[in-house]
């Protein structure tokens, strides 16, 4: 099964729950992202079969071993797309989180390198939250 958007952006918000240690269920998505259960479900499924999460009924939704390190390494090209933005192309902070929202899904994991070496060892983006260190 193919990687989209879509499916990136829901193990993100994946990713971000469980890094709070949050509860993840299919409420708690539809919440998040302002659709129906039915719709979460439907992804859910999508993601087990990708091998991201795993889900039993009336159980919260967890992140598998793959899924983590494909999550982690989205937040990691989100969270360096703004500190990039910010660091050496001069956004304010308030403008960067829609322009990396649509960066962060490019494949080619030899810009990610690159915009890394270019900053150094920075771990912290624009807004406080660390970068995690991960393969691209």
């Amino acid at each position: 099964m193919q990687k989209t958007i879509e499916k990136e952006n829901y193990l993100k918000a994946i990713c971000k729950m469980d890094e709070k240690n949050q509860k993840i269920t299919v409420t708690s998505l539809a919440q998040h992202f302002n659709v129906s259960k039915s719709t979460v479900s439907n992804m859910i499924k999508k993601l087990i079969a990708m091998n991201l999460v795993n889900s039993k009924p009336y159980k919260p939704i967890v992140l598998t071993k793959f899924g983590r390190k494909t999550g982690t390494q989205i937040i990691s090209k989100h969270r360096l797309i703004e500190l990039y933005l910010v660091k050496k192309m001069n956004f304010n902070e308030d403008e960067v989180h829609e322009i990396a929202e649509e960066i962060e899904h490019i494949k080619n994991t030899k810009f990610f390198y690159r915009m890394q070496e270019i900053l150094g060892d920075i771990r912290i983006d624009p807004h406080g939250s660390k970068i995690p260190k991960c393969d691209f």
